[in-house]
């Protein structure tokens, strides 16, 4: 009898058929992550899929990870294991699919936990560099590393930078808990520069961020040389995505302008608005004259909770109600919120369109949007029987298509193509 674990570690060698992966999370906690990979051609749009039960078109995996958002070639990686939600057990785990084409861990990097909600922020810069947090090694660590070799570069410790930015910030709480964190709402990068948050946080245990502090804060790296060079800020918003989730709230558009996307978030503390602002391509500090104000265009307490850019125009998912913060994870909020699929013009942020999609739940773990066969793919997560829960995917010409619709039982996180 062959040995399962060792057969499911062959890699797949194929990936002319069951090449698209789909990550779901169970629509009664969202702490069960599931991947479907499956052949797209073979789907029928009109009809509904339950796919754990369709297991000849749909083939499901459970590696315990949770459902990643950076990819390439064939990989995925993922940066939470374990299934505890917010708390799972950190690290940098790389998925592909085997020969049965199912997802499993085919290497990892180990992160230390050094937080009571570790960081899940990853940088690819290209096949041979990517970036994270390391927070176990120095609280202000960002570390390097080979995404193909899975080897570890050079560190740095952004400490000493910081503390000549601001000579009075405290670095530990009395208990030895670390105030500063770097990279745990944002890394990404633009041209030759890695863009790196830095929080002052007022309390370590739900990263709170002080009611007096007004400024989002963002380290300049050169990566070539792998150096601080300065630390600019955006006044008006603390806090850019979520800082447990791997949802990446900046994305890029096709002239290389740098966008990212606050909720508005501050854990227990009173919120700020949501907006939308950017760095324009050849700028190493935040555009002052460009921003998206999402109440004036909504209303109060709504939000935008994705964001991306595709054919030169900004995408974003937002509240259709104000968004109830403080019982977001909450099974009975989480399904009764709604989100609308918005595209905006990036040279007049003023004009906006909705899609013709069905609205959809929110979730704290997910970016909905992902560029796949040159398309915007779009999922769409409902847990109300009767919602439409799935995908969809819009195209350089404007055209809308529906590509897939799954049971509610399912919430679909995010969507994938692998090869080689």
């Amino acid at each position: 009898m062959n040995n399962l674990d060792d057969a499911n570690k062959i890699p797949k060698s194929d990936y002319s058929s069951f090449n698209y992966v789909l990550a779901t999370e169970d629509a009664s906690t969202a702490n069960i992550t599931r991947f479907f990979s499956f052949t797209l051609d073979d789907v029928d749009p009109n009809k509904t899929y339950d796919l754990i039960q369709e297991n000849q078109k749909f083939i499901n995996s459970d590696p315990s990870t949770s459902s990643g958002h950076q990819f390439f070639k064939n990989y995925i990686f993922s940066m939470a294991k374990d299934k505890r939600g917010f708390s799972s057990t950190p690290g940098l785990f790389r998925l592909s699919l085997n020969s049965s084409d199912q997802i499993f861990i085919e290497s990892e990097i180990f992160i230390g936990k050094d937080n009571l909600f570790p960081s899940r922020k990853l940088v690819l810069y290209n096949e041979n560099l990517g970036f994270y947090f390391n927070e176990d090694t120095g609280g202000q660590t960002i570390q390097s590393f080979n995404p193909l070799t899975m080897q570890l570069g050079e560190s740095l410790n952004l400490r000493d930078n910081i503390k000549a930015f601001r000579p009075d910030a405290e670095f530990e709480d009395e208990y030895g808990n670390n105030l500063i964190r770097t990279g745990s709402l944002v890394m990404d990068y633009q041209d030759d520069k890695l863009y790196v948050s830095v929080v002052f946080l007022k309390e370590a245990s739900f990263n709170i961020i002080p009611e007096t502090d007004n400024n989002f804060y963002l380290a300049v790296i050169d990566i070539p040389s792998f150096s601080f060079e300065k630390i600019i800020s955006y006044a008006g918003v603390k806090t850019v995505g979520f800082y447990v989730s791997e949802n990446n709230p900046t994305t890029k558009d096709e002239d290389g302008n740098l966008y990212f996307c606050s909720w508005g978030w501050n854990q227990f503390s009173k919120h700020d608005p949501s907006k939308v602002f950017r760095i324009k391509a050849g700028e190493t500090d935040f555009d002052r004259d460009w921003e998206i104000d999402i109440e004036s265009h909504f209303g109060e307490g709504r939000i935008a909770q994705s964001i991306t850019s595709y054919n030169n125009k900004l995408y974003l998912h937002i509240s259709k109600d104000p968004y109830l913060f403080t019982s977001s994870e909450d099974v009975s909020t989480r399904n009764g919120l709604e989100l609308s699929y918005y595209e905006y013009d990036t040279d007049n942020p003023q004009n906006f369109t909705r899609l013709d999609i069905p609205t959809s739940n929110p979730s704290a773990r997910m970016n909905i949007f992902n560029i796949i066969d040159d398309k915007l793919f779009i999922v769409v997560p409902n847990a109300i029987p009767g919602n439409f829960s799935g995908l969809y995917s819009l195209d350089r010409k404007g055209t809308l298509k529906k590509e897939l619709q799954i049971e509610n039982k399912y919430r679909p996180t995010r969507f994938y193509k692998l090869g080689n």
